[in-house]
């Protein structure tokens, strides 16, 4: 598969480690399916021109992710700041504010980008990317995919669904009745596959005429971050390889998912943090 991430990335600061990892749904998610499968990836979004920021793009060049639509701005990189409680549980506790470049210059996108778009198989964003007016036109040139997190409710599920064609939900606190309407609901939106994780509960995925209930594989957990993600990238690559098998690609991810939960960072290349 050639899978085109457009959008957000961050840096998850893991602080009693110091250390940053790179990480953003948007660009997780092509990496992710490039480890996966060997599948094309390719990224457009902005990064900083500081020494985390040009540390991001040498990890995208190492994992042979093509960043030529990146955009470098003077600036911070944007970084999320993970602690560690007392029963060893990972919370984030905030961020480096919107003094950051990814904040300050929003991506635009250009006819260059939609030229790009058109030369790949599948786009991938998230809700945390602040793309909500290019939707339309992204998904006019090549099948969509987003991510909605826990970041749902009727209105955006009725506005962004009808572009879609993969849409993907968090649905950890959810019941199984719940769930399952959530999925029914992106569906009767225009979603064509919807997608719903459940953590360790395992995750559902309906398509008109088809569902499917996916147990949680085990995992011999390091770092649980990112396997949401991981999920998604091995998803949509064995959908792509398989002809469409929803019960065989959620049972892929849900392996490559376990798999990512042995080492730090959505995709490790850990950077020191900051003073």
């Amino acid at each position: 598969m050639r899978i085109l991430g457009i959008g957000d990335n961050v840096f998850d600061n893991y602080r009693w480690r110091h250390e940053l990892y790179p990480g953003g749904n948007s660009v997780n998610v092509p990496v992710l399916a490039r480890r996966y499968d060997g599948s094309e990836a390719a990224y457009i979004g902005v990064l900083a021109d500081d020494a985390e920021g040009l540390g991001f793009a040498q990890a995208l060049r190492e994992e042979g992710v093509d960043i030529s639509r990146v955009r470098v701005m003077h600036g911070v990189s944007a970084r999320n700041y993970i602690e560690l409680d007392e029963q060893g549980d990972r919370h984030f506790v905030g961020n480096n504010g919107r003094e950051v470049a990814q904040y300050q210059v929003l991506l635009c996108l250009t006819p260059q980008d939609y030229a790009m778009m058109e030369e790949w198989d599948l786009a991938h964003t998230s809700i945390h990317s602040w793309l909500d007016p290019y939707h339309p036109a992204i998904s006019r040139r090549i099948p969509l995919s987003l991510d909605f997190s826990g970041e749902y409710d009727r209105v955006n599920i009725a506005q962004i669904c009808p572009m879609l064609r993969f849409a993907f939900f968090s649905g950890g606190n959810k019941s199984e009745e719940d769930v399952r309407a959530l999925a029914r609901a992106a569906i009767d939106a225009g979603a064509r596959t919807a997608v719903v994780t459940m953590g360790v509960r395992g995750s559902y995925l309906l398509e008109k005429g088809r569902e499917h209930r996916q147990e949680c594989v085990p995992a011999q957990i390091t770092d649980a971050l990112g396997a949401g993600d991981a999920y998604i990238a091995a998803f949509l690559a064995r959908y792509h390889s398989n002809g469409g098998d929803l019960a065989d690609a959620a049972q892929e991810a849900s392996i490559y998912a376990a798999h990512c939960c042995s080492h730090y960072g959505a995709f490790g290349h850990a950077l020191p943090q900051p003073d």
